[in-house]
């Protein structure tokens, strides 16, 4: 049985590059004939929605929610005798295997609580900003992050598998566990934590808060931060076929850009918040080999999908997806 999920495993992801190279040939020359920035900006239009309304703060209310509520429950499970603290000095990852599924049992349990806090304090401020905020489940978006899954995904693979031979083998703490502990109980435990939890946290911080917020500081600092066109000017533009906007020439017309979603005029101008918080996203992921060099390049691409869109959706579905293949894969083995 696990031979024959492996072999599908395998077939999927070969498909998936093939279809991915095929998909990239067939755009470049689009890229080249009007530029990186041009055909971002009409491949995947922007969806005009309110600024950003969020900042600092709220960065150090989620991670600090994290990392309270983390040290916490490790205490917690020290005094029920579940969990053996580390000496000092000694690496975490020289824990044996059931001391480390203790701790990513925990970790994603403080996730959990960080994600509903911070949900919490942004719908304190007021109640539709759960939507605002790029949280809104629809299919469109759902659909997207699919779509985008097959994109980016078999690039992002292929790089890792150049950077593990060449320059570090990958390595993570979450696989050592489930090849040494590989039991039912503790792939579904990893499971739920590392390909359900872990991606709502990660991108909610990342590509939410992080970016998000340095979008909104990047386009106030370019005196862009509020559009002075209205929703009528751009529905005429839109209509009339303006270039500007992007729509007629979006090649991933797949994408359905509902009216009702659209809650504002602003839309993002600056590109380097992406790049800034996909660095902080890679950084936060040293000491897993050269795993930092290709999760860059994905958050490059889940930073474009969350600049376009102003959604989450489809960055947790590809998020989720990475995540999830690469455990079931481990698990096959």
């Amino acid at each position: 049985m696990a031979e024959t999920l492996l072999l599908f495993l395998n077939l999927l992801l070969i498909l998936s590059a093939v279809f991915s190279a095929a998909m990239w040939l067939r755009l470049l020359p689009a890229i080249l004939r009007q530029g990186v920035r041009g055909f971002a900006e009409t491949w995947l239009p922007v969806r005009r929605r309110e600024c950003p309304f969020w900042g600092v703060s709220e960065i150090f209310v989620m991670f600090g929610a994290m990392m309270v509520v983390g040290q916490l429950l490790l205490l917690l499970a020290h005094q029920a005798g579940w969990y053996e603290l580390p000496e000092m000095g000694q690496p975490l990852v020289d824990q044996n295997p059931e001391m480390l599924f203790i701790r990513l049992a925990v970790a994603a349990l403080a996730n959990c609580v960080s994600i509903g806090f911070i949900l919490l304090w942004i719908w304190n401020i007021s109640r539709d900003n759960i939507g605002k905020f790029g949280l809104s489940v629809n299919h469109s978006m759902i659909g997207l992050g699919f779509k985008a899954a097959v994109m980016l995904l078999p690039p992002v693979m292929a790089v890792a598998a150049l950077v593990n031979l060449w320059v570090a083998e990958y390595e993570h703490e979450v696989l050592d566990v489930l090849q040494q502990l590989g039991t039912s109980r503790v792939f579904a435990v990893l499971f739920f934590g590392t390909a359900i939890v872990t991606p709502i946290a990660e991108e909610i911080l990342f590509r939410g808060l992080i970016q998000g917020g340095l979008q909104r500081l990047a386009d106030r600092v370019a005196g862009q931060v509020e559009s002075h066109a209205s929703d009528l000017t751009f529905k005429q533009a839109a209509s009339e076929g303006d270039d500007r906007l992007g729509v007629e020439d979006a090649i991933w017309n797949g994408q359905e850009m509902e009216d009702s979603e659209s809650q504002g005029n602003w839309k993002p101008v600056s590109y380097w918040p992406v790049f800034a918080a996909s660095a902080i996203f890679a950084c936060m992921h040293l000491g897993q080999g050269a795993a930092p060099i290709p999760l860059f390049l994905l958050s490059v691409g889940l930073g474009y999908l969350y600049r376009q869109t102003g959604s989450l959706i489809p960055c947790i579905v590809v998020h989720m997806l990475l995540n999830g293949m690469t455990l079931l894969a481990v698990l096959l083995q």
